[in-house]
């Protein structure tokens, strides 16, 4: 009996003496204490305020380090923590340093809220942490904070993060689910690198992290450092930056591994350059209220095929589709003024461009080696073609050079080997060398420009001498004398279209602009403008297009007339007529005088201003100026045989404008421009 009550007592000895041993205490900061149960693996940690590295008072603690299986060869080294879980309290306020870096079993640890920043390398290497959730009160997470975590597969960093650091996810090979806050202003560089060595779940493979997330950048987001996401793969990304650096490379070479899908938020207002270089995506579509895409933002997207862009983007940078060589086809918005060198190079798929009128410059390399187009129109307020802007094209027969054109640069149109006809508008003064070198195709061009455009020996060359050159009449004897252009032969009889007789309106919301061309033997010029059948203003313009009189019938109004020929556009005429009123229909009849006031032509057509929901029929047609006679015997047959005395226009009859014809009232009765009395 004795011995059965000693061996007892000696058990439970042992037994208080084990459990004694199991939990140890410490100190962890100046309001903080730790206590660690080495039997469940859990600490918990009490008080409040800051949370010291518990290195000293924990790891080092010779108890624990007796009590725990850690390696003999790291005792120089690492301690070794067997730590599972912990608790920390609602009154801890922050961390001094990696407190948890190396706790190599660490599966779960709650941050609670009032904590403001996760440290560099606050869980580094915790290789079992799968899961963690920041409080919304922590607006930092440092470098390094979670890197080697291999086992993460979710990351909530709550709704006031910041700022995150360079490698804050380093070699996190199993996340597959990140998200930040919409107030996220920067990430300090690569925060998802990995070595692909270093893989534990396959070391021979490319490590990749299967991100399934949309990773959305907030309009508050402003970072300017690089980060390379070359390992990874499949998020979406959203950039809803509204003011990042104009520099920005966020994205640069997201091309490796990545295939998600990248959109835009409605928030941006501009393209940082090289945002997205070399990015791997297959469409872009930029939001209303984009304003311009800077230098190289897309360049070498070899995925790229589609590209929507806004109705508020005014420009296009330098290289900003450079090497997209699966774009198919474009349009560049109205309000787009520029496209900037090289925007386009390189786009070897690229087939159709819409180019808007607006655009004045069109720089070097532009369109370079887009060998697939098959049409390009030059806009009309085009002012410079930019070097080697359009060479390499091989499709377009074709080409109309605007008028506003002042220069053509070096090897603008250079290898167009199916280019046959070419029409140079009548302001370019300079075309430089090898502009049109190559273009052995070319069989007529035609130079609207009165003086001869400066040319060196390049600028055609492998154009054949035989080649065809049609210019203005006026200017036939420059072109002939001129050591260059003298080359090409000339027709004895002008080409009928370089004899220009339309005339064209453009109307404004109470303002017309007419112009046309000269007339080598016109005297005088005659307008009569037609509202609702009948006369709304007469003007005569001399024949260098100054005015000479004017008459408005609609009293009251502020009417006037302005003529703006120069003496340095000799073949071309125009004038603005204001005071027009809104919404509504005219009719003109432009008659070309001699100096007896005898009509040489007669143009009528229609024009309405801004507003106008009708049909217009006439289009500045020429009709047989044929004068009309004063009636003889008005009532023989309804043919009238007196003598031919009244030009058109007369001063003793009244002119009437009906279903777009032209009437004489003359004494009380209505006779068409030949006479025949019509009522």
């Amino acid at each position: 009996m004795k011995t059965k009550v000693c061996i007892l007592l000696v058990c439970l000895t042992m037994m208080a003496s084990s459990l004694q041993a199991t939990v140890y205490e410490g100190v962890c900061g100046e309001h903080l204490t730790w206590s660690y149960d080495t039997e469940t693996a859990h600490m918990t940690i009490e008080g409040y305020g800051e949370l010291k590295n518990v290195v000293d008072s924990l790891w080092w603690n010779k108890q624990v380090l007796q009590a725990s299986s850690w390696a003999t060869d790291y005792k120089t080294y690492y301690p070794y923590n067997s730590c599972k879980t912990i608790s920390l309290p609602e009154g801890l306020t922050g961390f001094s340093g990696a407190t948890f870096r190396y706790w190599w079993n660490l599966t779960e640890c709650e941050i609670p809220e009032g904590v403001t920043k996760i440290p560099a390398y606050m869980f580094d290497e915790c290789y079992k942490l799968k899961e963690i959730k920041l409080p919304n009160s922590v607006d930092t997470v440092g470098q390094y904070a979670f890197s080697n975590c291999t086992t993460m597969v979710k990351c909530d960093l709550g709704k006031g993060v910041k700022y995150i650091g360079q490698m804050a996810f380093q070699n996190c090979y199993h996340l597959n689910s990140v998200r930040w806050s919409d107030c996220l202003e920067e990430i300090d560089g690569s925060i998802f690198d990995g070595e692909p060595n270093r893989a534990e779940y396959d070391p021979n493979s490319v490590a990749t992290i299967p991100l399934r997330d949309t990773l959305f950048f907030p309009a508050t987001f402003r970072s300017s450092k690089q980060i390379s996401w070359c390992l990874h793969s499949n998020p979406v990304i959203v950039w809803n930056a509204k003011n990042p650096p104009t520099s920005s490379s966020v994205f640069y070479n997201l091309y490796d591994y990545w295939n998600g899908d990248f959109l835009f938020g409605p928030d941006v207002k501009f393209v940082p350059a090289k945002l997205c270089q070399q990015v791997r995506m297959k469409k872009v579509v930029l939001p209303e209220g984009c304003k311009y895409i800077g230098a190289g933002a897309f360049a070498s997207n070899n995925s790229l095929d589609t590209v929507i862009l806004p109705s508020t983007l005014t420009a296009i940078h330098q290289e900003a589709f450079k090497g997209c060589s699966k774009i198919k086809r474009i349009t560049i918005p109205e309000n787009v003024t520029a496209i900037n060198s090289s925007a386009f190079n390189g786009c070897t798929a690229l087939m159709r461009v819409h180019l808007p009128n607006g655009i004045t410059t069109i720089g070097d390399n532009a369109f370079s080696g887009c060998a697939a187009l098959d049409s390009i129109v030059l806009p009309t307020e085009l002012t410079m073609i930019g070097g080697s802007a359009f060479s390499g094209i091989k499709l377009q027969d074709s080409l109309v050079i605007p008028d506003k054109v002042i220069s053509i640069s070096t090897n603008a149109f250079e290898n167009w080997s199916g280019l046959k006809e070419l029409s140079i508008g009548k302001n370019v003064v300079l075309i430089g060398d090898n502009a049109f070198k190559g273009d052995s195709a070319i069989t007529h061009i035609s130079v609207w420009a009165a003086t001869p455009p400066a040319v060196s020996e390049g600028t055609f060359a492998d154009v054949p001498d035989s080649a065809w050159l049609s210019v203005l009449p006026d200017s036939r004897k420059l072109y002939r004398e001129h050591p260059y252009w003298g080359r090409f032969r000339m027709n004895d009889v002008p080409d009928s279209a370089m004899i220009q007789r339309k005339v064209t309106v453009d109307p404004g919301e109470t303002t017309a602009d007419f112009t046309w061309p000269t007339d080598s033997a016109a005297h005088s010029y005659q307008i009569d403008i037609y509202k609702d059948g009948v006369v709304f203003c007469k003007l005569t313009l001399g024949n260098r297009g100054q005015l000479l009189g004017i008459n408005f019938s609609a009293p009251g109004k502020r009417n006037a007339a302005k003529s703006t020929a120069e003496s340095s556009l000799p073949y071309t005429l125009s004038f603005k007529v204001t005071g027009l009123d809104e919404a509504s229909r005219y009719t003109y009849v432009l008659s070309v005088l001699d100096e007896n006031g005898t009509p040489l032509h007669v143009y009528i057509g229609d024009f309405a201003t801004l507003g106008y929901t009708g049909e217009l029929k006439y289009d500045g047609n020429e009709i047989i100026p044929t004068p009309p006679i004063i009636p003889g015997n008005p009532d023989a047959q309804g043919v009238t045989t007196g003598k031919p005395s009244l030009p058109l226009p007369s001063r003793e009859g009244k002119k009437y404008l009906k279903d777009g014809k032209l009437y004489l009232m003359y004494k009380g009765r209505m006779y068409n421009v030949q006479g025949i009395r019509v009522e």
